[in-house]
């Protein structure tokens, strides 16, 4: 059974987004404007996996896992389950999972930019392995 969040992307720059509550470090509308935006602006690239490991990190998904983003039917869905060499040294609740390529530079950086135009969140790059492969993690901290 596939298990799909909907969401919903607000065209208008100036939409009133904001975090609903100091429990949850994003709500999950939020997390697409800003994958939207950054996506948009590299629209050749593929898009991260978004690996969410707390429960309570997006308001509006409220299970951890590893999902990736449909902006042609406007959801998120689970991919798969947190592995455990993505829960060690557990000390980010969200981050966005890139492949490692000649671009992944210019992809992290548009998404950088999208994060920190939505609020006092920021971003801190880990390069690891997960699944045998050499990975960027972008975790998105408060």
């Amino acid at each position: 059974m596939e298990i799909a969040y909907p969401f919903m992307i607000y065209k208008n720059a100036e939409g009133n987004l904001h975090l609903a509550d100091n429990k949850p470090l994003i709500h999950l509308n939020t997390l697409a404007q800003i994958c939207f935006r950054a996506f948009s602006q590299t629209p050749d690239f593929s898009k991260p996996e978004i690996i969410i490991l707390d429960h309570q990190a997006v308001e509006g998904i409220s299970q951890p896992g590893r999902f990736e983003i449909d902006f042609d039917h406007n959801y998120f869905k689970k991919v798969g389950e947190i592995s455990s060499e993505l829960e060690k040294g557990k000390r980010f609740r969200l981050g966005l999972l890139h492949k490692k390529n000649a671009d992944e530079k210019q992809v992290i950086e548009s998404y950088k930019k999208a994060v920190l135009l939505h609020g006092e969140l920021a971003t801190v790059l880990e390069n690891r392995q997960v699944d045998s492969k050499e990975t960027a993690i972008q975790w998105i901290t408060d």
